[in-house]
C-alpha cells in the first residue's frame, strides 16, 4: 500500500477514487462514502461510518458488510496485474465470433474503453470490386471476339420481316387518294333503289347485267339501317400491275358489309359484285337438293371433316355463305354431303395446301375480309368451287369436287389475273430449269 497521492481504486466499489491525500491518513471514496486505508482500520479490517449511522448501544464502528475480502488496496500506479486478463487480437475474435465484434479494454486509469470492430476486412472490401471487374473483364472479352467472328459491326443486309397488319407507306398513299372516291360510290350504291341504277357500280357490268337482275329477284339487296361508316381498309395485289381495295362497312345496327374495289384503268374504281353478293351459278339450296342443275360455280365455306386415315382420304363439307342479317349460325343448318378426296390425287394436294395456309393465317393475297367477317373462321374456310352430282358404281347420287377456282369469294376478273400470275410463275420457273439443264 503507497503512502503517496495519487489514484486509488475503492475495495467496496471498485470505483476509481483520485486523492491528494496519501493512503495512510484515510480516503472517501466520492461514490459510496467508503472510507478506506487509514494504518488502524486497515489492519482491523474495520470501516468508518459517518455520523448517525451508529446503532444505539453499539461499541463505536461496525463492520463494513458490503466490503468484500479482496486484494490489498493498492494505488492504481501499483496494481500488479489487471483484473481482466489482457487478450490477443485473434483470440478476441475467435471468441467474438457470430457476435458484434465489439473489444473491450482497459484503460491505465482504470476505465473501460469499446472499440468497435470494422464489420468487413480490407479483403472482403476489395472482394466485391474484383468480381465487378472481373465481370466486365469478360464482357470486353466476348465482344471482342464477336467482332473477330464478324457477328456483329457488320451491316445486316436482311430486311427485317413486315408485320401484315400493317400497311406500307406506298399502301397508306394508295389509300389515302383512293378512299374518297370509293367511299363515295359504295354508298351511293347501297341507296339505290334500282337495279339498272347499282350496275354502273359494279365491274364487268355488260358481262353481269343478267346474272345481276336474276340474283336480286331471287335475293332480297342488303339495306343497312343507317349510313354505312368504313371500319376496315385493306391493300391486296391480285398480280404484280393490278391493285385492288378490301373496305369493311358497318351500320347502327352492327351490321357489317365487306367488298372488293378493282381498279379499272379506264373507268376507275369498281365493285367486285361476285365477291359481294357472294354470286353462284345456282342457288345452293336447290343445288343441294339436287333440284336444279347438276353443276355449278359456288362461293361457300368448307369445313375439313376428321377421318380415321387422312392418309389416304380427306372428307370436305360445304356451306352457303352466311348472309348480313343472318344469326345464331343459320348457315350450318345448309351443309352438304360429305365430298371425298384421294389425299394424293390433285385436288387433295391442292386442298391440303390451301387449308394449310388457312390455319397458319396465311389468307390469299393478305385479305382480310374472310378472318373479318365470317363466323367461326378458325373451322371455316371461304373458298371457290366447281361441284356437279355423278353416279356412282352402284348408281347412287354423289357430289364431287370438280375443280377448285381459288380461295376467298374473289370475281371472275380477280381469279384471272391470279390464274395468269400463276401461269407466268410456272412458265418462268420450266425456262429456268431448261437453261440450267441445257435443253430447249
Amino acid at each position: 500500500m503507497s503512502g503517496k497521492a495519487g489514484v486509488f481504486i475503492c475495495p467496496s466499489c471498485q470505483a476509481v477514487v483520485k486523492s491528494d491525500r496519501p493512503l495512510h491518513e484515510g480516503v472517501v471514496c466520492g461514490e459510496c462514502q467508503h472510507e478506506f486505508g487509514k494504518a488502524g482500520d486497515s489492519a482491523s479490517g474495520r470501516t468508518r461510518v459517518p455520523a448517525g449511522n451508529r446503532e444505539r448501544g453499539s461499541g463505536g464502528v461496525i463492520r463494513d458488510l458490503t466490503a468484500k475480502k479482496s486484494a490489498p488496496i493498492l494505488p492504481v500506479g501499483v496494481i500488479d496485474g489487471p483484473k481482466v486478463a489482457a487478450k490477443s487480437l485473434e483470440q478476441a475474435r475467435s471468441e467474438a465470433a457470430g457476435s458484434t465484434g465489439d473489444e473491450e479494454m482497459i484503460m491505465p486509469d482504470g476505465s473501460r474503453r469499446v472499440r468497435r470492430r470494422k464489420k468487413r476486412e480490407k479483403k472482403e472490401k476489395n472482394k466485391g470490386l474484383i468480381l465487378f471487374l472481373g465481370g466486365w473483364l469478360c464482357v470486353i472479352v466476348i465482344v471482342f471476339a464477336m467482332f473477330k467472328s464478324g457477328k456483329i459491326g457488320k451491316t445486316n443486309a436482311t430486311k427485317p420481316p413486315e408485320d401484315p397488319n400493317v400497311p406500307s407507306l406506298v399502301d397508306i398513299q394508295i389509300l389515302k387518294k383512293s378512299l374518297p372516291k370509293i367511299t363515295k360510290d359504295f354508298n351511293d350504291f347501297i341507296k339505290l333503289h334500282s337495279e339498272g341504277g347499282r350496275e354502273q357500280f359494279i365491274d364487268r357490268s355488260a358481262d353481269l347485267s343478267l346474272a345481276f337482275s336474276r340474283y336480286y329477284r331471287q335475293n332480297i339487296f342488303p339495306r343497312p339501317e343507317s349510313e354505312l361508316i368504313r371500319i376496315g381498309e385493306n391493300v391486296i395485289r391480285p398480280s404484280e400491275d393490278e391493285i385492288a381495295i378490301e373496305t369493311i362497312w358497318r351500320d347502327a345496327g352492327g351490321h357489317r358489309w365487306g367488298a372488293l374495289h378493282i381498279l379499272d384503268k379506264k373507268t376507275g374504281w369498281k365493285l367486285d359484285w361476285e365477291n359481294f353478293a357472294p354470286y353462284s351459278t345456282e342457288p345452293w339450296s336447290r343445288f343441294r337438293d339436287e333440284l336444279g342443275s347438276k353443276e355449278g360455280t359456288f362461293r361457300l365455306l368448307v369445313r375439313k371433316r376428321r377421318t380415321g386415315d387422312e392418309t389416304k382420304r380427306i372428307s370436305l363439307s360445304f356451306y352457303r355463305a352466311p348472309g348480313i342479317f343472318e344469326e345464331n349460325d343459320e348457315f350450318r343448318n345448309t351443309e352438304s354431303p360429305e365430298v371425298d378426296l384421294l389425299t394424293e390425287s390433285d385436288l387433295g394436294q391442292e386442298f391440303l395446301r390451301l387449308w394449310g395456309n388457312h390455319l397458319e393465317g396465311k389468307d390469299p393475297m393478305g385479305s382480310i375480309l374472310g378472318r373479318a367477317l365470317d363466323p367461326n373462321p378458325k373451322n371455316f374456310m371461304r373458298i371457290t368451287v366447281r361441284l356437279a352430282w355423278e353416279k356412282n358404281e352402284r348408281d347412287e347420287s354423289i357430289l364431287v369436287l370438280k375443280e377448285i377456282m381459288g380461295p376467298g369469294w374473289f370475281g371472275e376478273r380477280i381469279l384471272n389475273l391470279r390464274q395468269g400470275a400463276k401461269d407466268a410463275a410456272t412458265e418462268e420457273a420450266l425456262q429456268k430449269f431448261s437453261e440450267s439443264t441445257g435443253n430447249e
